[in-house]
Formats: structure tokens, sequence, C-alpha cells
């Protein structure tokens, strides 16, 4: 019996530290999309566990980019934003929006070596509007 309640420990903690370094990402609905994980170098990944992303300083700015080597946007505050300052995705709490239950993630594949990311765009003006892209058609942009 020690034992048992041992290894549902172990195992709730495990589970603990192991989403410690994720923030999951919902579109304009309020459904998980995606997640960032931090312990993967701040790799965005699908909830289908496919790598599309990454994010990476520039200057002051924490940008995204695809890993086929474009551009991709901001994220700032918790939101992240197209080139035209529009909100694709955001973190819980970020945008005043109810979020769904998070669904079981699937397994990650294999992140791809980053490419030499591009000159960043001047940042445009922060709008307060979601873009009409979705955030799943926003990062597939980024898929090598």
């Amino acid at each position: 019996m020690k034992n048992t309640n041992l290894i549902l420990a172990l195992l709730f903690f495990g589970t603990f530290l192991t989403n410690a370094q994720e923030v999951t990402l919902f579109d304009s609905n309020g459904e998980a999309r995606a997640y960032i994980d931090y312990d993967e170098e701040a790799t965005i990944f699908l909830w289908n566990g496919k790598p599309v992303a990454f994010l990476e300083n520039d200057g002051s700015d924490m940008c995204v980019f695809g890993f086929n080597g474009n551009f991709l946007g901001w994220y700032e505050d918790g939101i992240i934003r197209n080139e035209n300052g529009d909100a694709v995705g955001a973190r819980k709490g970020a945008v005043n929006m109810v979020t769904s239950i998070e669904p079981i993630k699937s397994i990650q594949e294999i992140t791809p070596i980053r490419p030499i990311t591009p000159i960043t765009p001047i940042k445009p003006i922060f709008s307060n509007s979601w873009s009409s892209e979705s955030l799943t058609e926003f990062l597939y942009s980024g898929k090598n």
C-alpha cells in the first residue's frame, strides 16, 4: 500500500513538473490549439505534437519564427500577434475570454534544427482585434 501511494505521488508530481515549463495558447474561441515548451528552447507545438515555430529574442522584442525560416509575428504580454499587430492566440489570462478545458496532448515530434532567422520587421501598433486567420493556420505557416 505504501509503495502504491508513493508511486501515485511520484506520477502526480512528475506530471506537475512536466507541465511546469509549458504555456498553453488558446485561439480566439478559447480553444487550446498549441503550447510553448520552454524545456524545448521555447518551441511552439501544435496540440497534435508537431513543432511549427519557436520564440527568439530580438532586442527587447520576443519574436515568433517558423521552422521554415519565416518571421511570423510577436509574442508580447502573453499574446501572439501577426505582422499586422492583430492577435492570433493568447495564453490563459492574457485576454478577457473564457477558455475551454485542455484536452490531452499528443506526443511531441522531434524538433527540427532552427534556421537562421531573418531581420525582424518594424513592429506595428498592436490592435485590440483578433485576426481572421486562426492560430492553427498562423502557426502552420511556419511549418518546415
